[in-house]
């Protein structure tokens, strides 16, 4: 047994005995408190010296360690070496039981807690989960041989966004099993009064980390993936969505209980759902379920019988004894006065936790058709459709609470209280008509939108004469009506042109003249520069979007560049380079046994061809085509070449009529090819570009919303730990 292991084994045996000594500590015996804090402090140092040796292999290039072999290399620079840590599975399990051992220090050092024994005894459990996985498929492990040199780390988490964010989201999971476990210590001892003091600022701290890792993850792919988005409703990204949208409402719950002493049930439920559904994200993405409908998704490690386990485990004696306890849980009706914040508040969870319900859903769907008959998964508009109107609602709702007391208010007052904010309101949205908002959806997202944002800044302003930790919740609901513009703007009037740019020869987008220069460095191993000069009037710079090949996806991946401007972002994103003797179609898209008419062809994709080719470990994709021309039928091969360095070979495949057709694409998680016609002794032939140029529209005022979110749940998270 290697060390890691090892250390690993220990870990497991002292989080066993730790919490079954905090268990027999609830009843008071302060001695076998003492024992059990001490055995925690122990285990927390075995989890300690499993990362640090972790580490320790990544950054002495030990690739007899598999994991390391398969996420590292030496040409690696020292900040992503570090980031390889949590590339794959196995580390990021790792990660998780440190930062959650790690928070469980705070909570043994907390005094006079009544639900401390229970408390950390349920979320030792949590860990106990992460250890059994760990075990089972552990970083540690070893191959019979010793390789020269690891696979490296794959190209698009070579990016400062990329080390941040998977941990952002870990200490999100990690969190969030501190309010979980709270709620199943008040149950267990059917105490209530201390709960809320006690979780309040864990559930402030998760809705921090994991929606600043959320909205890390979003720049990161509006940055990186080349696609022109921050969100794509991916199966990955909805789970940590989906949990994050339940703590934000159990975040408005608490302050219900703690200031109307109701939602006792709501709240419970809420605090054991958002773990659940840590739980059941961990399952979709990381068990291979989802491998044919997520670009994200994990391989299956054959940790699926053990991740149903304990899901099965957690939801059972969580929710059943939620359920066996509900009739004695007693506490005030909530929302009696419509036109109170009370009521607002209530209706804002009713409607985050709908959203998260409609997204669950969408992402489940592959397994709910899969039980019913052939598995399919829903398209993006399906979230669209369905979380457009909550917007809409949360953003009216959001607009009043700033001017409703907690008592009732009258008609009459509120007028007044709203007058100032509406006027500005309208006149903002006359601007937006005159703009160009046409749509009646857009219309109101955005005028609710604004209301948001000019309402609770007003608000805002008066009170930050006070104490600034008073004012967390306005500038967090700033913050979200500033998101919520940027995403209209951005998603539903950012425009796109496709260019066909030959050398030399300058075409215009927006204003401006683009002429492509060539590329940079075609022999670098991470993909060439295309170099594009962009001139408009005595604005002159030089954009260098890059391609590159991703094993992780098995694709070539499109770098964009990003050109950031006060008012908008031109986002440059290269879809096709050739060089060479021909001239070429757009690129276009086929399914399996789809049928297309394209330059007089009628080409119709059969099936993928992979083998081994040459030497060296080299792939070679082929998209096996019947093509129709003239009233014949020819069977044609194109192909990629995948080499071991990451280059990237087109083998073309001959046409009737002297051309040839190219294999552009590999979408092999979607059976499908993008293919690309060259035609031979046409004008224009030689190097050429295929760029999409878009204009993204105060996407800038998107970034700054988010970033005022996270300053404002930073201060109520603050503000609370303080009360504790």
């Amino acid at each position: 047994m290697v060390l890691g292991d090892f250390l690993l084994v220990l870990c497991l045996l002292g989080v066993v005995f730790s919490a079954l000594l905090f268990l027999l500590s609830s009843n008071g015996d302060k001695k076998i408190l003492s024992w059990a804090k001490k055995v925690y402090y122990l285990t927390f140092l075995f989890a300690l010296l499993a990362t640090a040796y972790l580490f320790y292999l990544f950054l002495t290039h030990n690739f007899q360690t598999s994991y390391v072999y398969g996420y590292s290399s030496t040409d690696l620079p020292f900040f992503y070496l570090i980031s390889s840590f949590w590339a794959g599975q196995e580390g990021t399990f790792l990660l998780w039981l440190f930062i959650g051992l790690l928070l469980g220090l705070f909570l043994i050092r907390k005094k006079d807690d009544q639900l401390q024994g229970h408390t950390l005894f349920f979320y030792l459990l949590v860990q106990v989960f992460l250890l059994v996985l760990l075990l089972k498929k552990s970083p540690f492990g070893l191959s019979a041989d010793i390789p020269p040199e690891g696979k490296g780390l794959n190209p698009l988490l070579k990016d400062p966004w990329m080390v941040s964010h998977p941990p952002l989201v870990f200490i999100g999971y990690a969190a969030i099993a501190i309010p979980f476990a709270y709620a199943l210590a008040a149950l267990v001892k059917n105490k209530y009064d201390t709960w809320i003091k006690s979780s309040l600022p864990w559930v402030g701290f998760s809705a921090l980390t994991l929606g600043a890792g959320t909205f890390v993850g979003g720049f990161w792919a509006y940055k990186v993936l080349g696609w022109g988005g921050y969100w794509g409703w991916d199966p990955v990204e909805n789970a940590s969505l989906i949990p994050w949208l339940t703590t934000v409402a159990l975040v408005h719950g608490f302050i219900l209980e703690k200031n109307k002493n109701s939602l006792r049930k709501t709240n419970l439920f809420l605090a054991i759902i958002s773990f659940l559904l840590v739980l059941y994200g961990t399952f979709l993405t990381r068990s291979g379920v989802l491998a044919d409908f997520s670009v994200h998704s994990f391989a299956d490690l054959g940790l699926n019988k053990y991740l149903i386990f304990f899901l099965i485990l957690f939801s059972a004696f969580s929710l059943g004894l939620l359920i066996y306890r509900s009739t004695k849980l007693k506490s005030a009706e909530s929302g009696k006065s419509v036109l109170s914040q009370e009521f607002v508040v209530l209706l804002g969870i009713i409607f985050l936790s709908l959203s998260a319900v409609l997204v669950l859903i969408g992402t489940s769907a592959p397994i709910i058709t899969g039980v019913l008959g052939k598995a399919s998964n829903v398209t993006v508009p399906y979230y669209i459709r369905t979380n457009l109107p909550i917007a809409i609602i949360l953003g009216f709702l959001l607009s009043l609470s700033p001017f409703l007391p907690w008592k009732e208010t009258t008609v009459k007052e509120l007028t007044k209280k709203i007058a100032l904010p509406l006027g500005l309101v309208v006149i903002f949205s006359i601007i937006a008509v005159i703009s160009g908002v046409r749509n009646l959806s857009y219309f109101l997202f955005f005028f609710f939108s604004a209301f948001v944002l000019i309402a609770n800044f007003i608000v805002f302003y008066r009170r930050l004469k006070g104490k600034l930790l008073n004012t967390g919740g306005y500038l967090t609901h700033i913050g979200i009506g500033l998101m919520f513009i940027g995403i209209l703007t951005t998603s539903a009037y950012s425009k796109s042109i496709k260019l066909n740019l030959p050398k030399g020869e300058p075409k215009e987008a927006f204003g401006y003249q683009l002429t492509f220069m060539g590329e940079e460095n075609p022999s670098s191993k991470d993909g060439s520069s295309l170099l594009v000069e962009v001139k408009k009037g005595k604005d002159d710079f030089i954009v260098k979007p890059r391609l590159y090949w991703s094993e992780y996806s098995q694709a070539m991946m499109h770098k964009p560049h990003i050109k950031k401007k006060l008012t908008e972002d031109l986002y440059f994103a290269p879809m096709e380079y050739r060089g060479g003797e021909f001239s070429f179609s757009e690129p276009f898209e086929l399914a399996k046994g789809q049928e297309k008419e394209v330059e007089g062809y009628k080409i119709k994709f059969l099936s993928f061809d992979m083998a081994p080719h040459g030497q060296g470990g080299e792939m070679k994709v082929s998209a096996v085509l019947e093509v129709s021309y003239n009233g014949k039928k020819e069977t044609a091969t194109p192909a990629v070449v995948f080499g071991e360095d990451r280059d990237v070979k087109q083998i073309e495949a001959a046409l009737p009529d002297s051309n040839v057709i190219f294999l552009e694409r590999v979408m092999a998680d979607q059976g499908m090819v993008a293919l690309c016609i060259g035609k031979k002794g046409q004008e224009g032939g030689g190097e050429t570009l295929l760029l999409e140029v878009s204009r993204k529209p105060l996407i800038n005022i998107l970034w700054l919303g988010t970033i005022i979110i996270m300053v404002g749940l930073f201060l109520m998270t603050w503000r609370r730990s303080k009360e504790v």
